[in-house]
């Protein structure tokens, strides 16, 4: 496992954030180097493999909002919306105002006609963040449907 944070993983990361779904903004993997490989491999098409490797930082990081937020993310990738949206349960769990979570959670909500649901999220932004990077991406998708 390689430990040290490499420009292209880092910009791996940037590349991923501008082909998430509803552009919602992930966290920042706050420099630890597996999250950011594991987003790397996210983006190389290398889903399971990351999914492995957030798994283990989950195992250091245990409840952790922000690596659960990514593990949904890559179950998102892969299409299992069932897996993606337990993780942000546990993530909303953990931390019920997390703002990546809610955005994301609330753009799977629209992607499977739960409109209400997303809206709710919003409200919750709203409520915890105000007019936040998340909220923003979350209206903008809302207003878009």
């Amino acid at each position: 496992m390689v430990r040290s944070l490499s420009l292209s993983a880092a910009l791996a990361g940037a590349v991923l954030l501008a082909a998430a779904p509803a552009g919602a903004v992930l966290p920042e993997p706050a420099g630890d180097p597996d999250i950011s490989a594991a987003l790397g491999m996210i983006d190389a098409g290398r889903g399971p493999l990351a999914l492995e490797l957030l798994e283990a930082v989950l195992a250091r990081l245990p409840g952790d909002p922000d690596v659960l937020t990514y593990i949904a993310f890559a179950h998102r990738r892969q299409n299992n919306e069932a897996a993606a949206e337990a993780a942000y349960r546990a993530a909303l769990t953990t931390n019920p105002n997390h703002p990546g979570a809610l955005a994301y959670q609330g753009s799977l909500f629209l992607k499977q006609g739960r409109r209400a649901e997303a809206e709710a999220n919003l409200a919750r932004l709203t409520a915890s963040c105000g007019s936040c990077e998340e909220w923003e991406t979350l209206a903008r998708e809302l207003a878009a449907r």
